[in-house]
This record gives C-alpha cells, structure tokens and sequence, in this order.
C-alpha cells in the first residue's frame, strides 16, 4: 500500500472510531454476558471489534495478509495518537506474558485472559473521572482468520505491564 492509503485509513480510523469509542467510555455495560458479530462484553466490560480484515484461507503469498496488517496497524497507530493527546502515554500491557503464565495454571481475569489469547500486546489508558480504562489492540485467532483491531473498555483493575507484575 502507498503512504497515501494508509493515511486515508488513518483518517478514516479517526473519523469512524473515535465516537464509537467515545460512547463507549459512557455507555453501561450489558447486566449479562453478551455476545454478537460487533464484540462482546459483560458487566465488567465491552469489547468492540472496531474492524476485522477478510480471512486469509487463500494467501498462500500473504500478500493479503500482509496488506491487512498494513492497514491495521495505521488504524491503530492513528487511534493511539488521538488518545495520547488526550490521556497521555498508553501503559502497554504484555498479554503475551498473560498468555505464558496461563500454561503454568496461572489465572488472569477473564478479559485479558481472552484478549492474550489472540492479541500480544494492549496499549490502555485510564480515563480520567470515568472510573474505567480504555484499550486498543489488535489480534487474530489463527493465520488463516481475519485481523480485528478491538477497542476495550472496562471498569476492572487496569492490567499490570506484564503477568510477573499481576501474580
């Protein structure tokens, strides 16, 4: 992709996400576990799956692949600058480490226990008079599945920077 592509995608992360990721800093969260096609969440938190790439069954190159993660990554990377300006630097959370900890019996709360198992790291941000704590991410389950960048919302304890940190 051309550096102009991907700022257009910048810009449109800008423009798309940022108010889905407003409401949710003030929406209640759901009284019960839910689940659809837009993310998940419960009375704890929200997931939101602010966009999810095609599958990549058929990239035998990656050029698809590689292509998606061009484009998440500026969507990220744009939705991470508008909320630095806004709450300062992220905490990056390493839920890669979560992830290992769990294979010895460990037990992170279900949130980042879900996230780590298909995202390596979150970038967080307290939000300040909210009383919650906002994420971004990307992941994916299995090479052959779709990218997603997510936008987390919770009111839980913000995660520690790494598993040795939170055990």
């Amino acid at each position: 992709m051309t550096t102009a592509e991907l700022e257009t995608v910048a810009q449109e992360a800008l423009v798309h996400y940022l108010p889905i990721i407003d409401e949710m800093i003030t929406e209640p969260f759901p009284a019960t576990d839910v689940e659809d096609g837009t993310g998940y969440g419960g009375p704890t938190h929200v997931v939101r799956m602010l966009r999810t790439s095609q599958d990549f069954w058929d990239d035998e190159l990656h050029k698809a692949l590689q292509q998606a993660d061009a484009e998440m990554t500026a969507a990220l990377d744009a939705l991470v600058a508008a909320l630095t300006v806004r709450w300062g630097d992220p905490l990056v959370v390493d839920l890669w480490s979560y992830l290992k900890a769990s294979y010895d019996g460990s037990r992170a709360p279900e949130l980042i226990e879900r996230l780590s198992q298909s995202a390596g790291s979150l970038q967080a941000w307290p939000v300040p008079d909210a009383g919650r704590w906002i994420g971004l991410t990307v992941g994916q389950h299995d090479t052959e599945l779709p990218l997603e960048l997510m936008s987390v919302v919770s009111h839980t304890p913000l995660p520690a920077p790494s598993a040795a940190a939170a055990y």
